[in-house]
Order: C-alpha cells, then structure tokens, then sequence
C-alpha cells in the first residue's frame, strides 16, 4: 500500500502576538505567500475538520496544489495574567549596555531615559525649593509650585501607562512571551503543553493524509510554538518505517548530510557551505520518505520571532547576572539546554556526543538506518526572515532577530531590506509582515516568503515520493495524539 503520490503542499501557519480572533491575519498571511494571477488572487474557504476550533477555517488553492491551515493558540493562553512578567522584564532591563542585544538596545536606552528624567526633575524641584526656602519665600508658595509639577508629571504618566499596558500589541505580546517560558508557575507549564499539544495533532494528522510536502511557518511566538510542536513530532515519529533500517538503500544520502553539517559548522559565513546543507537535508528527507517515515515537513520558517533572545527566556539568567562584567553565563545555560536535548540546533548537535560532552564533535545524526530523537532539522530546512533593528535605533523589529548564534549555523537568515518605510517605523513593523502583500520586488517580505515555500514553482523539489506506509511491526513502539496521552 503507498500513499498518494499527488503533489498537494499544506502550509501551516501559527500565529504571533497580534492574533485577536481566530483568522485576523490569516488573509494577509494568504496573500503574502501566494503570488496573484490577473491582480487577484484565487483562494476558497473550506471547513477545518480536524481541529477542536469550530471557527477555524482553511483556503484552498486549486490551481497550485495547495492547502493554508491556521494554528490558533491564543484561545489557550489562560492562567494568571502577567505570570512571570516581571522576572523577564528584570533580566531584559537590568543590564550593562555591553550586554544588551543589538535589537532591544534602542528600547532599552529609551525606558531607562523615560525613567531617569522624571527622577531627575523632581530631584531638581527639591532642590530648587531648598535653595528658595533658604532666602525666605514662603513655603506654601514652595509647596505649591512642588505639587503642581509633581502632580502635572503623576497625571501624564496614569494617562499613558494603563493605555500602553492594555492596548499595545508591544505589552500584550511581551506578557505572552513571558507567560509561555513561564516553567516555574503550573498553570504556564500546562498551558505550554495544551497549546504544544494541539499542534501537534495537527501535524500528526496531517502528515496521515494525501500531502507530499508540509511547511509550517512561525510569526513572532508562533516561532517557538511552532519550534517546540517540530521538536516534540519528530522525537515521537522519529523511528517510524516501512522497511527494516537495514534494508541496503536505507538513508543513502546521510553520509553527505553529515559532511555537509561539518563543513557549515566549519564555515559559518559561507553561502556555498549553507547552500549544500539544505540541498542534502532535503535529498535526506526523500531518503527517509522512502524508508516509509510520515515526516512530510521539508521547511520551517520563522518571521520575526523572539527566539532571537531565548538565551533570556528559555535560559533564564539569574535576573542580576547582566550587570556583571561578563555575560557569559546566558551563553553557558543555554548551551548547557542543548546538551541536555531541551533545544535541538540545526544543524543538530550529534547522537553520538553525551550529555556532558561540550564540543559536539563530527556529525553523527543516526545509526542501523534510523535518524535519532534529536536530529529533526537533519531533514526539515529552517529559514528566518526578519526586519533588522540597527544597535541604538528603535526603528524595526525589537522582537526578532539572528537565530544562528543560538540555534545553529544551518539556518537561513534574511534580513529584510524592502518594505520601506513601514519596516522602519518605531514600534509597529511586528505588526508589519503580512500587510503589503502586493509588494513581491526583490527584498520584501513577500518576495522573500515565496522564495521560501515555493508554492506555485517547486523549484526542482522532488516531494512527489512514492512512500510506503509506516509498519507498525517494524518498530515496536505506538505514538498517541495528545488527547490519548492524558487518558
């Protein structure tokens, strides 16, 4: 028995901080990624069966062979409001400038001034009261001057605070954040699963189906959602087969994969050396299609997404450690998670290193045929596309950011270069990626975002594999969707 060999393509897209209702963006999102044909474009609306959201819905796009799913998560974001708030707020804020990320640097300056200069002012009135008290001017008049500006300064402030608390995506965004790495609070750590787990039922169900190829795009947090729902399928899908791993055509093609990972650890800036990553974790992926693996997912691309500064949130630094001289111990936490298998690199980190070795050593990805549980991005390629913040500037996006010098040097980064001049507005190009879908010139987001997925064009991608189903008798082990898991 094989699978439809039909090149059908479904696009699963988890939204960020902006989501308010189910399918806000999803329509941007549509348009964005699909080129228009005679100035419109040619998507229909379809029921979403296979989800427990009654109003999610999917597009169908007949002429390209291609489904667009939405992941909606913000429904399951309950629990306590601003739980772990406050303790992401000290490690981002109480730092040397030194240790302060390139993109949160301009952010960073402008709160510590915002604080400061009316700190400084009253401090000013003080002493200008002292000096009048001293050459004998009533101290009521004294007292009223002080009140008035002290008053003058409280209002503007309560005026502007609950409105930048309560509306701003900025706020709201930041608090979700906070509230998903949360691991200390219970009600974080089960939210953090319920929103994990309805994910990945519904890649599980997706990759049972009559697609050839999945690509799963992350927006903001939807990045790291979407990262941790990868990691989490792969680990349970991993040994899935059809055939014996010692069947001679087994993984033929990972033996270049692995040379391939050495030499873009090797060379970490050399476009050539990335390029012959992807193009041999995709020859590994058909590898692993034919072996009779459900895994169908050949791309993960992140959009401006805070995984740039997961050494702060996931690492989580004691609060005080960014005032220090060095701030290495960020550094040492995190990579103390990848050894620990809690973060999966790309290229991964090799099966064959323990947990306390700390240089990886050559790539070692799978041994009898079979990928190991930490080597999902041995056949899913990753792309980052974000809009670049220059240190010091507050124009761009504060949220994303480079992922290789945390997640790898297999990752593509693009740093948008179009979309002028929204992308360079303070504080709203997060708002921004999805909003000028009829811009597709060479380094916008729409460009680069179709380059990405190639939907319409296929770019020579040979995902039509005739792939055999799994045999549950070739590997002794049965996955559960999530809702079987807590029965």
């Amino acid at each position: 028995m094989t699978t439809d060999a039909t090149v059908r393509t479904a696009v699963v897209f988890v939204h960020g901080l902006i989501e308010r209702r189910p399918m806000d963006i999803f329509d941007d999102f549509a348009k964005t990624v699909l080129a228009p044909h005679e100035g419109r474009w040619e998507y229909y609306p379809q029921p979403l069966e296979i989800t427990d959201s009654y109003e999610a819905r999917r597009y169908v796009v007949p002429s390209a062979g291609v489904d667009l799913y939405e992941y909606d998560w913000s429904f399951l974001m309950t629990g306590p409001r601003y739980s772990g708030v406050i303790a992401s707020l000290a490690r981002t804020f109480l730092r040397r400038p030194a240790h302060v990320p390139d993109s949160l640097f301009g952010i960073w300056r402008l709160a510590w001034l915002v604080l400061i200069v009316p700190l400084a002012v009253l401090l000013g009135v003080m002493i200008i009261g002292g000096y009048f008290l001293q050459t004998g001017v009533a101290g009521w008049i004294v007292g009223l001057v002080t009140s008035v500006v002290v008053l003058s300064i409280a209002l503007a402030v309560l005026r502007t605070m609950p409105r930048a608390l309560i509306r701003s995506f900025l706020t709201t965004g930041f608090v979700n954040v906070a509230r998903y790495f949360d691991l200390l609070a219970p009600e974080s750590y089960v939210v953090r699963r319920a929103i994990r787990g309805g994910l990945v039922d519904l890649l599980y169900t997706l990759q049972q189906g009559s697609y050839a190829r999945i690509v799963v795009v992350g927006h903001g947090i939807g990045g790291y959602i979407a990262y941790d729902a990868l990691t989490t399928s792969w680990a349970e899908t991993h040994e899935l087969r059809a055939v014996p791993p010692e069947r001679p055509e087994g993984l033929g093609a990972l033996a270049g994969l692995e040379a391939a990972a050495d030499r873009v650890v090797a060379e970490p800036n050399s476009a050539g050396a990335l390029d012959e990553f992807q193009t041999a974790q995709f020859e590994l992926w058909q590898d692993l299609r034919r072996q009779g693996n459900p895994w169908r997912i050949t791309d993960f691309v992140t959009i401006g997404t805070p995984m740039a500064m997961a050494d702060f949130f996931v690492g989580r630094p004691p609060i005080l450690a960014g005032l220090g001289r060095a701030d290495g111990r960020r550094h040492d936490l995190f990579d103390k998670l990848t050894r620990r298998g809690v973060v999966v690199r790309c290229p991964p980190r090799s099966e064959a290193s323990p947990v306390d070795a700390v240089e990886s050593g050559p790539a070692n990805y799978g041994s009898a045929g079979v990928l190991g549980a930490q080597s999902p991005f041995a056949v899913t390629r990753w792309t980052n596309i974000w809009f670049p913040v220059r240190r010091g500037s507050i124009r761009g996006d504060w949220f994303g950011g480079v992922l290789r010098p945390l997640f790898g040097p297999g990752v593509r980064e693009i740093a948008v270069s179009g979309n002028l001049p929204e992308r360079l507005r303070p504080g709203v190009p997060q708002t921004k990626y999805f909003k000028y879908p009829d811009r597709a010139a060479e380094g916008d987001v729409a460009f680069h975002l179709r380059e990405a997925l190639a939907l319409e064009d296929h770019s020579g991608l040979d995902v039509s594999v005739n792939a055999p189903v799994p045999d549950p008798a070739a590997v002794d082990r049965v996955v559960y969707r999530s809702w079987q898991r807590s029965m």
